[in-house]
């Protein structure tokens, strides 16, 4: 006897919201994809501020040399990565110590708007960022006169 009824309805719905939710979560990790693959790369603290005419990103970078910082600016999304090693060894008479340290930071930040690479101009100044990006100038309306 069949009363139309699938007990399994209920069961294939939740899979199909899981599926979803897991793809969702699946394209945010995909986003950070080349810092899981990178160990030792930590995300510096940013602030994003957006004022009429430009974005400006400022990001802390202790420790990092302005010459290990590398900028990338594509589509909407502006990419800070930095590497920097340094090594300490001193030896005395019955004594040996050798440190290793590295500063890797890792980011990508979408950005609010449009911006015109063109005209970036970045400062670094006591281990902060700072990134000015003037914004695209945005399509202007224009009547056109049918002939």
């Amino acid at each position: 006897m069949s009363y139309g009824i699938d007990i399994f309805d209920d069961f294939r719905r939740m899979m199909r919201e899981m599926e979803r939710f897991m793809g969702s979560m699946t394209e945010e990790m995909q986003k950070r994809l080349p810092v899981a693959r990178e160990a030792g790369f930590r995300e510096p603290l940013v602030d994003i501020n957006e004022t009429p005419d430009e974005v400006i990103v400022t990001a802390e970078l202790p420790g990092v040399q302005k010459e290990n910082i590398e900028l990338n600016l594509v589509d909407n999304t502006l990419e800070i990565r930095t590497s920097q090693k340094e090594e300490v060894a001193v030896e005395k008479e019955g004594f040996r110590r050798r440190e290793r340290r590295s500063m890797n930071f890792y980011r990508v930040i979408e950005l609010p708007c449009g911006v015109d690479g063109s005209k970036v101009k970045a400062t670094f100044n006591n281990g902060v960022l700072e990134v000015r990006m003037p914004k695209l100038e945005k399509a202007r309306k224009h009547s056109i006169r049918i002939e």
